[in-house]
């Protein structure tokens, strides 16, 4: 009785040489948020409770005026992680229907997140275009029909593709999205709130700068991007 009563978490030393670290327990969190966790859990709290109306609240409430400043979004939610952001909006708006995605942009990722994968679960129905090393707008433009739903692009976070390669930018993808007034959605994997380049560190995609571009849906992993716990954010 004794061992089964006994956590089956031990501490690590990670010398891996990856600070943030998803087979470790991700980020560390900070000595002000464990505080903040403690109170939150030993406390009757208005998690979903409107104090000022006293009637039933939403927890993404509490959040969502510290996201709208930090990326300039209109709105947000907040999930488990970031496959399951990519599920829910695939489901909510494109199932049954066809997304548009670069052959080149079908990642996976660590945990067999497969983006075929998630889009089959969803049930939405997957448009490739273009081929693994070169897509192209005509691409995309040539395969919208009276079904597609949504343009989808994916940021390729752990793989690069050079030599002989083309891409599409968003701002194209965009531009495409409002002339067929189709909704564009950009899954940027960790994705980040500033530029990191000029820190010594490889360059990410921006939120803002998504946003900023006229993206109707963004989804990124938010526990790497913001030293918390695992999640997931739709804006």
């Amino acid at each position: 009785m004794d061992n089964k009563a006994k956590s089956p978490i031990k501490k690590l030393i990670n010398v891996t040489g990856t600070i943030i670290h998803t087979n470790f327990g991700r980020s560390l969190l900070s000595k002000e948020a464990i505080k903040n966790i403690e109170f939150a859990c030993s406390n009757y709290i208005n998690l979903e409770y409107d104090i000022e109306s006293g009637q039933r609240g939403h927890r993404d409430q509490l959040t969502e005026d510290l996201v709208k400043e930090l990326t300039g979004c209109e709105a947000s939610i907040i999930v488990n992680n970031n496959a399951s952001a990519v599920l829910l909006c695939l489901n909510t708006l494109a199932q049954g229907k066809e997304v548009i995605v670069s052959r080149g942009e079908l990642v996976e990722i660590g945990g067999s997140f497969r983006i075929p994968d998630v889009m089959r679960s969803s049930g939405a129905i997957l448009k490739e275009v273009g081929t693994t090393n070169r897509t192209y707008l005509k691409d995309y433009l040539n395969a919208i029909n009276e079904n597609t739903a949504l343009l989808m692009k994916v940021h390729t976070s752990n793989y690069k593709l050079k030599g002989y390669t083309a891409n599409v930018s968003i701002d194209e993808i965009v531009a495409l999205g409002k002339e067929k007034n189709i909704p564009v959605m950009e899954d940027l994997g960790s994705g980040a709130l500033i530029d990191l380049s000029k820190y010594g560190l490889p360059k990410e995609p921006i939120v803002k700068d998504s946003i900023k571009s006229g993206v109707d849906i963004v989804t990124f992993s938010g526990d790497k991007l913001l030293g918390g716990p695992q999640s997931g954010k739709i804006h």
